[in-house]
């Protein structure tokens, strides 16, 4: 996805040839920059994963039937995105 971002914003609207823009990729795109995308959404699904079966199992403490359900959900939610700022933070800290 962000490959065919840099492509579109490279190529399309900045006016880049297609050959310079692969020629040069390499030249400012390490591996390192690769295994940290890597790192980072292996982690991200993790905390997902983790707090939304979290959330899930402990649907009845929030309320029973749609309720219960809906207050679990949003609970899930906004918790995974406030997880995911600060996991990010301290990976970002970590890895560079």
């Amino acid at each position: 996805m962000s490959l065919m971002l840099l492509i579109l914003v490279g190529v399309e609207i900045l006016g880049l040839e297609k050959a310079t823009f692969f020629g040069e990729i390499t030249t400012y795109v390490e591996v390192e920059d690769l295994m940290e995308g890597i790192y980072k959404s292996m982690s991200f699904g993790i905390i997902i994963s983790w707090v939304c079966c979290y959330m899930g199992y402990y649907t009845g403490t929030s309320g029973f039937g749609a309720e219960g359900v809906s207050k679990s959900t949003t609970q899930a939610v906004v918790l995974s995105a406030v997880l995911i700022l600060v996991w990010n933070y301290f990976m970002t800290a970590l890895l560079f």
